[in-house]
């Protein structure tokens, strides 16, 4: 088990995160450039060592009621590791996709088409010219089946 200072330092030492400092000397430690409204990805890092990172995407860890984990006996990996999936899964909108995601979709005779996940919408393109735009996965993919295109 980490103590307090090398929690503090293991997230000190990952890129865009911000710690502040709340009631009886814990530190909540935020992500500001989440594309999601929560950006809180460490709350709670208590003097004792305790602290809860955000981690919603986990199924088989006990979850409080906001998504948070409890990691007072994590190993430095393992904190690491969550941090680091934590700030991927904030990386990506509540629609789930990270914008400018691509996936090449082509008939039979080899036309491409590129899916692109811009804006909240999904944009199709033939080469640089615009083709369509879906509000969701699945209209674009339907419309690009109807089309005669598989995914690449």
């Amino acid at each position: 088990m980490l103590n307090f200072e090398e929690k503090k330092a293991l997230i000190e030492s990952m890129d865009g995160f911000e710690l502040h400092e709340i009631s009886m000397g814990r530190l909540n430690v935020h992500y500001p450039a989440s594309k999601r409204d929560k950006k809180i990805i460490v709350k709670h890092l208590h003097p004792n060592g305790n602290a809860f990172v955000y981690a919603p995407f986990l199924e088989v860890e006990p979850l409080d009621k906001q998504g948070y984990v409890n990691v007072k006996d994590y190993s430095e990996n393992e904190i690491r590791v969550l941090l680091l999936e934590a700030k991927e899964f904030m990386d990506n909108d509540e629609d789930g996709f990270k914008e400018g995601l691509t996936k090449i979709y082509q008939d039979n005779d080899g036309e491409k088409l590129s899916l692109v996940y811009e804006n909240k919408m999904w944009v199709i393109y033939t080469g640089d010219n615009l083709e369509a735009v879906f509000p969701t996965l699945e209209a674009a993919e339907g419309y690009l089946l109807d089309e005669g295109f598989f995914e690449a």
